[in-house]
């Protein structure tokens, strides 16, 4: 980590991430690591659960994370902008560029007068066009917060479409830069010692396993998941294929699935241990995703570097790996229990297509070539000379 007093004659600049944990934290240095021409300012969580690029200036400060009370947690948040504000006083950077915002109308105001006051530019990533499961309630805002902005990151064309027709953007302030693929941070010796016991608790062995990991949450297709399996009785009563529904539950009734002894469902936040085996002994990671305002899934790029095909839908950038070789299947049709349905029989019936799909070592290398990180680090530099310049 470099000493912030260090003199340099690069331009500085901004990354800002409250988000800064788990694979976002991964995202983040991966994001940075070839980024040389810069005098980079990481500001981050205190909770940085991830190795630091020594290139760049670290400034650990937001610590909202980890508290529970709202009040609590937006009172630190602003704080953490305050100390953020006297920064950009003392170290003028250039260009600020945003992960993402946790409370967006406060954001917007700080953004606005800190641009005006210091008059540095401003890009921000648009993870997601709005924030999820917020339906359309914060679409004048960040109708304002795109157009306060420089420039915008998105992770694929349809995306850029969307942003362009929803808040009347001109195509030369979105760039299109692909998320990377994940590869997950464990410890391999921790792994090692509780695989056992991962073992005993899932019982994978023989079975075609579907799994989804992470929040189970409605825009994800969780409940159509739940749904399907419950009234279908040549997946519910198949001893030789396993459901398993891993991560914080956000309102799914998982009560239906409780009869049947081929689920597994466990409402808990797991260790990157425990992701890595299950996705990795998993035949098929299923993502049925409604539409949405995101742009790409990180769980998409994770199973990705794990090599472990999936079902998807066409909704922001899901389906653009799948298109690029042959790694997954496509449901094309908008998300509803019968084409999904549908699309798990077809798997069941025809188990060679995972195992061919598993082992294409060819098609697993052209996506994973497309999506390296490398490639996505110098398009970020290279825009940031853009947009400075």
């Amino acid at each position: 980590m470099k000493d912030n007093t260090s003199g340099t004659h690069k331009p500085v600049i901004f990354y800002i991430d409250p988000q800064s944990m788990s694979n976002l934290a991964v995202y983040d240095y991966n994001l940075l690591e070839e980024i040389k021409d810069f005098d980079i300012h990481y500001i981050c969580s205190v909770h940085l659960d991830h190795e630091v690029n020594q290139n760049h200036t670290f400034h650990k400060l937001f610590r909202y994370n980890h508290l529970s009370n709202p009040l609590l947690k937006a009172c630190s948040y602003v704080l953490t902008y305050l100390k953020i504000l006297f920064l950009i006083r003392s170290l003028k950077p250039k260009l600020i560029h945003v992960q993402w915002f946790r409370l967006q109308y406060f954001d917007y105001v700080f953004f606005k007068i800190a641009k005006w006051l210091f008059g540095f530019k401003m890009l921000y990533t648009a993870h997601n066009i709005l924030p999820l499961n917020t339906g359309n309630k914060y679409a004048m805002l960040f109708h304002k917060i795109y157009h306060m902005t420089d420039h915008i990151i998105v992770h694929s064309a349809d995306t850029k479409r969307q942003l362009e027709e929803m808040f009347a953007l001109a195509r030369n302030t979105i760039s299109v830069i692909h998320h990377g693929y994940l590869q997950l941070n464990y410890n391999s010796e921790k792994l090692a010692a509780e695989a056992p016991t991962y073992r005993q608790k899932y019982p994978f062995e023989g079975k075609t396993v579907f799994t989804s990991l992470g929040f189970q949450i409605a825009y994800k297709g969780s409940d159509i998941i739940a749904n399907v399996w419950a009234s279908t009785p040549q997946l519910n009563q198949n001893p030789h294929c396993l459901l398993v529904l891993v991560g914080k539950n956000h309102e799914i009734d998982y009560s239906q699935l409780s009869q049947y002894h081929n689920v597994i469902i466990d409402d808990r936040r797991i260790s990157n241990e425990e992701y890595h085996y299950i996705l990795s002994h998993s035949s098929v990671y299923l993502m049925p995703y409604r539409k949405a305002s995101f742009s790409q899934s990180g769980a998409l790029m994770t199973a990705i570097a794990e090599k472990t095909p999936a079902l998807v839908t066409r909704v922001g950038g899901l389906a653009e790996p799948l298109e690029l070789a042959d790694i997954g299947w496509i449901i094309e049709e908008d998300i509803n229990e019968n084409n999904l349905r549908n699309a798990l029989l077809h798997i069941m019936k025809h188990p060679e297509e995972i195992t061919k799909k598993k082992s294409d070592e060819q098609a697993w290398e052209i996506v994973q070539q497309y999506y390296d990180w490398h490639r996505i680090s110098l398009y970020t530099q290279e825009l940031y000379h853009q947009i400075i310049n």
